[in-house]
């Protein structure tokens, strides 16, 4: 009985982690830049590099995922100073230097069309 239980969370898991995947390269393969969204036709250069490193769409695709899956997780590794401006959380234990590992509500960075940052309850 517990053997088939474990069983089924694993496959939970793993049928999770496949739609997690899906939903990232699929807004990661789609055309359209995501910075453009954000700030509309009209944006200039500065403006936009400074989005696509607040979004971290500057670093390579795997090092992105791995963000994607550090903001959706509820157990996350942060650093103190960004934690404190845009996650609603508690502090499980401190890593050394300046990180710590929290309990969060998911963070989704910034919306598009709103302009406003996303997951701050």
């Amino acid at each position: 009985m517990v053997r088939f239980i474990l069983r089924k969370l694993f496959y939970g898991l793993l049928v999770l982690l496949g739609v997690v995947m899906v939903v990232f390269f699929l807004f990661n393969v789609l055309p359209g830049d995501p910075a453009r969204l954000t700030l509309g036709q009209r944006a200039d250069v500065a403006s936009l590099e400074n989005v696509r490193r607040e979004l971290h769409l500057d670093k390579p695709l795997p090092v992105q995922f791995l963000l994607y899956l550090n903001d959706l997780s509820p157990l996350a590794v942060h650093e103190r100073a960004e934690a404190e401006s845009a996650l609603n959380y508690v502090t499980l234990f401190k890593m050394g230097g300046d990180r710590i590992f929290v309990l969060k509500t998911p963070y989704l960075r910034r919306s598009y069309q709103g302009k406003k940052m996303c997951g701050r309850y």
